[in-house]
């Protein structure tokens, strides 16, 4: 499991593994259709990339 910490600090878990993609589709579908990219430990991350 890893925790992902969003911008409002809220902290979710997620399995190792799991896309940013998914990640958004998680919270919203809209969500996912929006993004671009994400942030992982200060690197842009492609949002196919696993975590």
């Amino acid at each position: 499991m890893i925790k992902i910490t969003f911008p409002d600090n809220s902290v979710k878990e997620f399995e190792s593994g799991i896309t940013p993609l998914q990640i958004a589709e998680s919270i919203s579908p809209r969500l996912a259709q929006e993004v671009l990219a994400a942030t992982v430990d200060g690197q842009e991350w492609d949002l196919s990339r696993s975590i």
